[in-house]
Order: C-alpha cells, then structure tokens, then sequence
C-alpha cells in the first residue's frame, strides 16, 4: 500500500512540474486572446522544446507569428507543419497561401495553392468567397486551377462507382441507382453544419423520394453507437454507411472528402451534375434536386 500511495505521489508531481502539450496549448491560447503575443510564442515554443513538433503547437505558433506580423517564420512553421502532419491535409497548405498573399508572394501563393489542390482540395467556391484569397481572384492563373479541381471533382462526368455496407445489414451500389437522382452526404454527427442539413434532406427525402430521389449518408464518425442514436432519434429512413475509420474511410478517400458535410448530386443516368458547399443552402439544394427528379424527358 505505501509503495502504490508512493507511486501515486509521484505521478502527481510528476503531471505538476512537467506539463502536458493540453497546458501549454491552453496557456498560450489565453495569452494569444489577451494579445500578448510575445509571451504566448515563449509558451508555444517551450511546448515544442518539451513535446516534439506537435502539429496543434505548430499551428497555434503560425497563427502567434501572423499576429506578430513575422510573417517569414509564420511561413516556415506553416510548412514544416504541412510537412510533418500524417494526414496530407489540403488546409495545411492553404494556410500557407493565406500567408504567401499577405506577403505578396503570388507564385508562392500559387505553388502551395496546386499543392492543396494535389492533396484534393476541392471547395474552389471558398477561393472566391473568402477575403483571405482576394488576391487570388485578380491572377488569371486561378482560371487554370479551378477548371483543374472541377475536372478531379468531375461534374459532368460518370460518378465514380463504389459498393458500401449499411447498417441496416444491406447493400449499397451506386451504379445500382440507375434511373433515380442520388444524394450522397458525407457527413458525422459531431459537425455542426452536417446536422444543421440534416432536416432539409429529410423533407426533400419525403417529398421527392417516391418520384425518383434517393440518398445514401457515409459517416465519418469514430463512434458507432453515437451514429446509432442519431438515426433514431432522427428517424432517419435513407441508407447510413459506416466503416468507423472516420476520414480513412474508404468511400470518403475514394471521393478525396476533406471537408463535411460534402454533398454530390447525381442524375438519373450516373452522371454528377452538382457538388459541394453550395447545396448547404437549403434552397440550392432543393433546386438542384428537383431540376434532376422532376426534369421531363
């Protein structure tokens, strides 16, 4: 007993005198809000001394620097953290063009803008409404890449194809759809804006479902139980997929899915017509739906 009570003194003192990546993330953040901006980077930098290049301490230390107006070291810290991240994630490499476009710095812009597009970056709407990328908008190079995302998107091309399990045990083929329109929603019950669709797609669902309207839900939760609970207590009648991999899910990397809820409009015939951050309006959406089902032949 007094060799555990020991050990448990120990451990205490231990989490007292060195503190976690959590401590130094919440200390530097409050000092980051109260604009000490100088203290909040000695905090970052401590944290990285203690726990390695943490992806979380980086990003916090390259918002600190922008503050700062250091833009050349916010720079660096941003691309050593797209570099060391184990997810590729395409926003890594837009935070570093938000910052090559502070700095003026166009081709920079451009290189890191092609490399987030490489990683599958697909929102180009965001290019044009976000202030951030203002600049990008007045280069004629943006032309370019924006055909090059809407070519990997493929609107107007053949949907890429996929069969998934469901949970009510059945399965899913979207070549199998053939002849109804086909709402895919990349989605999980911990994103704020994929609940807030939630009840637009279950009143088009109801409405056109029987004319030729179907959906398919892929979850990106971790947490099947969490999923569970969401479709009962929504009483969700369409087909929810969930592999549990979260963004590794299979479907999801398939589909280069980086940001949900991430919706694709499909025709009648297979063919991909609309995509994206635009049907989160409720009214898009329900045009776009009804342009597909109720569309004469």
């Amino acid at each position: 007993m007094k060799k555990n009570s020991l050990l448990l003194v120990l451990v205490f003192l231990a989490i007292l005198l060195f503190p976690g990546e959590k401590d130094f993330l919440k200390k530097a953040n409050r000092l980051n809000k109260e604009k000490e901006y100088s203290k909040a980077l000695e905090e970052v930098d401590k944290g990285l001394a203690e726990h390695g290049e943490s992806i979380k301490l980086l990003a916090l230390k390259c918002e600190i620097l922008v503050n700062l107006d250091k833009l050349d070291d916010a720079l660096k810290t941003a691309i050593t953290r797209a570099d060391v991240s184990e997810r590729k994630s395409p926003w890594h490499c837009l935070d570093i063009v938000s910052i090559c476009l502070k700095m003026k710095n166009m081709d920079g812009a451009f290189e890191w803008l092609n490399k987030a597009v490489d990683r599958g970056f697909l929102s180009y709407t965001e290019l044009y409404d976000d202030e951030n990328f203002k600049l990008l908008t007045k280069d004629k190079r943006l032309d370019g890449i924006v055909e090059k995302i809407k070519d990997n998107i493929g609107i107007g091309k053949p949907a890429k194809d996929f069969t998934v399990d469901l949970l009510s045990g059945e399965k899913f083929t979207l070549s199998g759809q053939k002849g109804k329109a086909v709402l895919i929603d990349f989605w999980a019950t911990w994103c704020p804006p994929c609940v807030k669709g939630i009840p637009h797609i279950k009143e088009f669902y109801e409405e056109y479902r029987g004319k030729g309207f179907e959906v398919l839900g892929i979850s990106l939760d971790s947490d099947k139980k969490a999923v569970d609970d969401y479709i009962k207590k929504e009483n969700l009648k369409w087909g929810i997929a969930y592999s549990g991999k979260g963004w590794m899910d299979d479907t999801a990397k398939y589909y280069h899915v980086n940001l949900i809820p991430s919706y694709w409009l499909i025709d009648r015939e297979g063919i991909l017509r609309h995509f994206g951050v635009p049907l989160r309006d409720k009214e898009k959406m329900k045009k776009a739906i009804e342009e597909l089902v109720l569309k004469k032949d």
